[in-house]
């Protein structure tokens, strides 16, 4: 087993499934256009997709013990890249909804095995070692937004984008099929009733509403953000003040992850010297206000700017969450993290679809960004009520 050459294939491997996520964004208008499908159905489409996400995290585990890493490393990618390719050839509303969510369960498996394999490899730097993981994830999530409004500006289809990231995936689960992977250790059964009643105590679920309401909010902004600057403020392109470079709708989503990516970075070190209830409560507070600021204002560049600042302090809502889960349970960390992984899937099937239906009602995207907006608020409410060490809910116990 080359340790070496596993952790380098587990950045890329998530890339992959980064890719697969913000892809949605610059194509969003395209997908629209040519099936006539509505804000609400682009906003079910996402959540179509991680109801399958859900399902997988839900027996990923399972599947692990029972037949290894590599299988289901190997199938999960497999079954993502055929599902993008499959996307990009459908030609009916339905069909785009059926391959949504078998992409949803090909991602789930990507993003449960990856985080399994970096956990099993780097025992004694576990923390950093997954955080420096999703920072590989932002890499694919603000490169690719950008190749792809590049793409797309010079004419070509959405179509071949989803089958080139298709082709990715392919060539990852080759990658992943060469290799040999550690022997799976066997731990303590885990009942459903141990699930139900961890989920039950009140810090877990506050932990799991901060989760839940900020991947609503992040999709939310990585799908719409395109379309908002597009047709609301009818932004094409401009070049950026002294750095000079051009800047359009795709660059602004890419600004977004590429400030996340950066963020993530100091969440890393800010982490170790920062209390955790104190680190989440301020990055709460200032993406939420970030976020209400951006769908505020009116003028493009400071829209992007607040976009941007909005990543920054997203970048440590949800390692600061997992590790407030785990300060508070040790003994069931590998619970607690399914359970936020589970909170994150729900909180995208819910809210994204909230999103496309509130823009559709309105008829404005800017209102249906501001409610994503407005969950981040309820997202900061939730880490106001998390309490330090040592003062734990009655429930807690």
């Amino acid at each position: 087993m080359n340790i070496k050459a596993l952790t380098f294939t587990s950045y890329f491997y998530l890339m992959s499934y980064a890719f697969a996520v913000t892809i949605i964004g610059p194509c969003n208008a395209g997908i629209d256009a040519d099936f006539h499908a509505g804000e609400r159905a682009m906003g079910a489409l996402v959540s179509v997709h991680f109801i399958g996400f859900i399902v997988t995290t839900l027996y990923a585990g399972y599947l692990i013990d029972r037949i290894g890493l590599k299988p289901v490393m190997v199938a999960g990618v497999s079954l993502l890249g055929a599902m993008l390719v499959a996307f990009g050839l459908s030609r009916s509303l339905t069909a785009l909804f059926i391959v949504m969510f078998i992409m949803g369960v090909g991602g789930g498996a990507v993003e449960s095995s990856v985080n399994a394999l970096v956990s099993a490899i780097h025992k004694d730097t576990r923390v950093y070692s997954l955080n420096l993981l999703h920072v590989f994830f932002g890499v694919g999530a603000f490169t690719w937004p950008m190749i792809a409004g590049y793409l797309l500006e010079t004419g070509m289809s959405w179509r071949p984008l989803y089958q080139m990231i298709g082709a990715f995936s392919f060539a990852m689960a080759l990658v992943v099929a060469a290799q040999k992977y550690p022997e799976a250790e066997a731990g303590q059964a885990v009942k459903l009733g141990d699930v139900f009643g961890m989920i039950k105590k009140p810090t877990v679920l506050l932990v799991g509403g901060v989760v839940a309401f900020y991947v609503g909010g992040e999709m939310g902004i990585n799908t719409w953000v395109v379309r908002y600057f597009e047709q609301e403020l009818q932004f094409k392109s401009a070049a950026a003040p002294v750095i000079g470079i051009l800047v359009t709708p795709s660059f602004v989503l890419s600004f977004f992850w590429f400030t996340m990516t950066i963020g993530r970075l100091v969440a890393t070190f800010a982490g170790k010297v920062v209390p955790d209830y104190i680190l989440l409560r301020v990055v709460t507070a200032l993406s939420a206000a970030s976020a209400v600021t951006a769908f505020l204002v009116r003028s493009p560049l400071a829209a992007g700017f607040f976009i941007g600042l909005t990543g920054l302090f997203f970048s440590g809502i949800f390692a600061t969450s997992v590790a407030i889960g785990g300060n508070r349970f040790p003994d069931r960390l590998g619970m607690i993290s399914g359970i936020v992984i589970g909170f994150s899937g729900l909180g995208n099937v819910l809210f994204n679809y909230g999103v496309g239906e509130v823009a559709q009602r309105t008829g404005s995207i800017r209102i249906g960004l501001l409610f994503a907006s407005a969950m981040l608020v309820c997202m900061a409410a939730c880490a106001f009520s998390i309490k330090k060490p040592g003062e734990a809910y009655k429930g807690d116990g």
